[in-house]
């Protein structure tokens, strides 16, 4: 497969990996990964941090989300409705207790449906052409609706990699918060009068994936049959333990990596509330986004290829851009999600090379380096996004070139 054809199947993985993880963070909720028709809002993680840990696939449906949407704004301007990304059936109907763990007690086989929209079987060699750039059976990719998706994908997968409090972080600070090593400590006990002397949840799934790889036939055929026993056991233990730790957990941590992550977040996860949204905000041929997370004043300037400044101070350049949102001066009128936003409508931008600068103005008495994160769209698509800290009286600066 071309690079762009791998772009759903990537989603999908993204999507498994981000599980994966949440695993580690939250074992009891292996089975609780949302399908997409089932899919909770990720944007109410701001006014309840503590779905993190009780959706640990949310941030790969968020991100998948905004994938899907930039192919869907594409294909609609091709005229063709998106079918959208596989919807394959949620872990929880694939993983029932009949099914242990899934490795040699293999679930039943997930069923998957396209989404809505897609070809009419007039029209699928206008559709592929669409999405890949070409025909399935045709000439090599070119730069279709999934190459645009592709990009997105790159975009958000940066801005995740860019937390300040990152989700390597996170799972190290739920194995040793309090209340987990207790509850596994616990767990591990309820364990051993089972008669497994195991430390750990992921201690079990380990251990049976190094036993099927050996056996073959009949002897895989027994390992599944204990699986299923194994996974029984695990199950009840849990429900004791680790099950009643988790609360306490999530409210420890959860509302600390949304606060520290927040400007982050909600490039990749649009509040719904207070601040506006990416839809709210003016754009066009070029838009200029940055967000943070405090009382701090930060202020946005960009330099069009005329010479012209657009700021706090100058609102309206000649050329047509606008500065149409500043946050947090004066410092009395501190936003919760403070976002400021520079465009210049569609048809109006001039071509050449622009200039950013994100400038740390007053700390509004929140002393300290501030997180932001800076988004570039040109025509609607991420062309820039930069995700870093500032420290008091200090600027960054960064360049992008505009062209038709």
């Amino acid at each position: 497969m071309g690079r762009n054809r791998r772009l759903l199947v990537q989603i999908w993985i993204l999507t498994s990996l981000l599980v994966m993880a949440g695993l580690l963070v939250i074992y009891r909720d292996l089975t609780r990964v949302p399908s997409l028709a089932g899919r909770v809002d990720p944007s109410g993680i701001y006014e309840n941090p503590t779905l993190l840990f009780e959706d640990p696939g949310l941030l790969g449906s968020a991100i998948e989300v905004q994938v899907t949407a930039e192919v869907s704004a594409c294909m609609d301007v091709a005229g063709l409705s998106y079918r959208g990304p596989a919807v394959a059936d949620p872990l929880e109907s694939l993983l029932t207790p009949d099914a242990g763990y899934g490795i040699a007690a293999s679930p039943a086989p997930p069923g998957v449906e396209l989404g809505d929209g897609g070809p009419q079987p007039t029209s699928r060699g206008a559709y592929e052409q669409a999405l890949y750039g070409s025909s399935l059976a045709g000439a090599p990719d070119g730069a279709g609706c999934a190459a645009v998706g592709l990009q997105q994908l790159d975009a958000s997968l940066a801005a995740l990699a860019s937390m300040p409090y990152s989700i390597d972080q996170l799972e190290a600070d739920v194995l040793s918060h309090p209340a987990s090593v207790a509850a596994l400590g616990a767990w591990s006990g309820c364990m051993a009068m089972r008669g497994y002397q195991v430390e750990s949840p992921l201690d079990l799934i380990r251990e049976q994936t190094r036993r099927l790889a050996t056996v073959r036939g009949d002897e895989a055929r027994g390992l599944a049959a204990e699986e299923r026993a194994i996974a029984a056991d695990d199950r009840e233990c849990r429900r004791s333990t680790l099950d009643k730790a988790l609360a306490e957990v999530a409210a420890d941590l959860a509302p600390v990596f949304v606060d520290r992550n927040r400007a982050v977040l909600q490039t990749l996860i649009p509040p719904t509330t207070g601040a506006p949204a990416a839809g709210d905000l003016g754009t066009g041929d070029v838009q200029v986004t940055l967000r943070w997370s405090s009382s701090i004043d930060l202020d946005l300037q960009v330099v069009d290829p005329t010479g012209a400044e657009i700021d706090f101070s100058t609102r309206t350049s000649p050329s047509g851009g606008e500065l149409d949102r500043d946050a947090n001066y004066p410092c009395g009128t501190v936003s919760e999600a403070p976002v400021e936003n520079v465009f210049w409508p569609t048809g109006g931008a001039p071509q050449g090379s622009y200039r950013v600068v994100v400038v740390y103005r007053t700390s509004c008495g929140d002393l300290g380096a501030q997180p932001f994160d800076l988004v570039v769209r040109l025509q609607g698509r991420v062309a820039l996004q930069e995700a870093m800290e500032i420290d008091p009286g200090s600027s960054n600066t960064f360049e992008f070139e505009f062209s038709l």
